[in-house]
């Protein structure tokens, strides 16, 4: 039989229990029996005896003491037999996600070499920012690749962030970081990235609330299978807010004024890397879109606890041993 198991057979245990103490009071009454029947000596014309008060009552206490003696036997032997067994606590566990999700889109072509070290660093910002949401990050220039999918894992996430700092930053240990970014003909294509960022969030049919924080210089230089505008309305069609992040200075040149056109559109916000309140926007506006709570599967949670057996075993020792003393008359 299994003692220590979430389906432990409380009736059974207690009924082993109370057997195997009711065994040990008989064994006990037994013994204590037999040495009484040893001492006892022949005593004649005892009648006169045996009717005194004095007898009456010590015969009455000795009854009492074999009763609280098997009584006492009975509780310590079975809450011993029970907290051996290791009673569980069994409590239901519901886990609750916030339904908010954020993809990190980095440009990594050659005219944001300057720019990407700094815009991780500012992605790292915003991760700390951020309490259950999950993240993931994209990187894209003649084609996308994802560098990890959504997660809330956010130590893991910290330690992808400092390994794309590293390879941004130039070190040669970290070349691998690139695969899957040279796939396509040209450099920046942006619509491509865009397009992959915004087809990267799952639980399509789960209302959520998605964002995507699109870091680029927006300058085009090849032929994009989806040009920036296609994937801007893809991402309004999916639901997906754009926040875009120039790390040029933000001035009327007509790219700019595009990337701000397109990333409003989605409901999203334009912002200047140089903006000192770039991260806060970014941050307060994706908290501010409304979000649920999502039950996740539950789960049983088992914990020992001994503590009332323990505690009627040492009722019962504390009988057995009381009862066990030799009563002044």
């Amino acid at each position: 039989m299994e003692l220590n198991g979430p389906d432990l057979k409380w009736p059974a245990v207690l009924v082993a229990g109370t057997v195997l103490a009711l065994l040990l009071a008989y064994a006990v009454h037994r013994w204590m029996s037999r040495r009484s029947a040893r001492a006892a000596a022949a005593v004649a014309n005892s009648t006169a005896l045996t009717e005194l008060p004095e007898y009456r009552r010590a015969l009455q206490l000795h009854r009492i003491r074999m009763a609280v003696l098997a009584l006492s036997a009975v509780l310590l032997g079975g809450a011993a037999l029970v907290g051996a067994a290791r009673p569980l606590d069994t409590t239901i566990d519901k886990p609750q996600t916030r339904s908010r999700d954020i993809m990190l889109c980095l440009d990594i072509s050659g005219s944001m070499a300057a720019y990407d070290a700094t815009l991780v660093a500012t992605f790292r910002t915003l991760v700390k920012s951020f309490q259950g949401e999950r993240i993931g990050l994209v990187i894209f220039n003649s084609s996308a690749a994802t560098v990890f999918p959504l997660t809330d894992d956010y130590d893991f996430i910290n330690d992808e962030l400092d390994t794309a700092s590293s390879a941004l930053s130039g070190n040669p240990a970290f070349e691998s970081f690139f695969a899957g970014t040279f796939n396509g003909r040209g450099t920046s294509l942006i619509g491509d990235g865009l397009a992959t960022c915004a087809s990267s969030f799952d639980k399509v049919d789960t209302q959520r609330a998605r964002s995507v924080v699109f870091a680029t210089d927006n300058h085009l230089a090849g032929r994009p299978i989806i040009d920036v505008e296609q994937a801007a309305a893809l991402a309004k069609a999916k639901g997906v807010r754009v926040y875009g992040l120039n790390p040029e200075e933000d001035g009327p040149d007509e790219e700019a004024m595009q990337m701000r056109e397109l990333v409003t559109g989605t409901g999203g916000q334009y912002y200047a890397m140089t903006d000192q309140a770039a991260i806060k926007g970014i941050v307060a506006s994706v908290q501010a879109q409304e979000a649920t709570l999502i039950d996740g599967a539950s789960r049983s949670l088992y914990s020992d606890n001994p503590n009332l057996p323990i505690a009627l075993a040492g009722v019962g020792l504390l009988g057995v041993i009381g009862a066990s003393r030799r009563w002044a008359s």
